[in-house]
């Protein structure tokens, strides 16, 4: 286990805390987007250099934001312990070469392609159809931010489908369905977090949902589970293939020398 803390995954882990911090703090606190796409950087170690690198960038990237100058001080401490399960989870999945490239032809990669789709509109629904988005007597939103949330579905859907089936690759659908179950286990793992030390109110784009949950009578934990239903699995299939289509991107020689990496590109790639 040790090994996963090589010289370049250091040397990774600082610019994966950056993404984290910048993009997170972007979504969530200037926008108030219903996602957060602060894991990026956590699952790109975690897939590149195992559970313990993965755990360890989620949890410093949480703590560092917190008391970061000018954006730290917020909600973000306490949920390092969600940040270190996605790493966590990302290491595992990398281990099992999830992120393995798998290519297919003719009709098996035309259904991977439209399950991978379906996949994510079937996420994205339930954030859709909460009326804290349709009805702005309960929710509050602006009426962009429910454009934004259909647009934001709908690109990756597509952006899912199409990378499968150009790339004729049927690991964007491995990578899809990894990211549904980070998400629902991540959103188990926040909402206690969230409904005992901060009531369920977190100052994020996510907290009207939570209203408006709890304006339709659920209790704090359940509006705060609700809230991590809708919200995470949509995340974090994001997520996950925004980390795939990173990795697609670097050279297999590169990837190959992560402790990880002889997981994620074949023998032939790795030369």
């Amino acid at each position: 286990m040790s090994g996963q803390f090589s010289t370049r995954v250091i040397a990774l882990m600082p610019a994966a805390i950056a993404i984290n911090i910048v993009l997170g703090y972007t979504i969530q606190t200037l926008l108030k987007l219903p996602i957060y796409l602060d894991s990026i950087g956590t699952i790109l170690v975690g897939v590149l250099a195992g559970p313990l690198a993965g755990a360890a960038t989620g949890i410093l990237s949480n703590l560092i934001w917190q008391y970061a100058p000018g954006i730290g001080g917020g909600t973000i401490g306490p949920f390092a312990i969600t940040a270190g399960v996605i790493g966590l989870l990302a290491g595992v999945w990398g281990w099992l070469g999830v992120y393995r490239s798998r290519p297919a032809s003719g009709s098996q990669l035309a259904l991977a392609a439209g399950v991978a789709a379906a996949i994510v509109v079937l996420i994205a629904l339930p954030i859709l159809n909460n009326p804290a988005y349709t009805d702005p007597n309960i929710g509050g939103y602006p009426d962009w931010v429910y454009t934004a949330a259909i647009v934001i579905a709908a690109v990756a859907a597509l952006v899912v489908a199409a990378f499968i089936y150009v790339r004729r690759d049927l690991a964007g659908l491995w990578v899809a369905g990894a990211g549904v179950v980070t998400g629902v286990v991540a959103a188990f793992v926040s909402a206690p977090i969230s409904a005992i030390v901060f009531g369920g109110v977190t100052g994020s784009g996510t907290d009207l949902i939570v209203a408006a949950l709890r304006q339709g009578g659920a209790d704090v934990f359940s509006a705060a589970l609700g809230q991590g239903l809708f919200s995470d699995p949509i995340d974090k299939t994001i997520t996950s293939f925004v980390v795939f289509l990173i990795l697609v991107g670097l050279p297999p020689r590169v990837v190959a020398r992560f402790p990880a990496g002889d997981r994620l590109v074949t023998t032939e790639g790795a030369t």
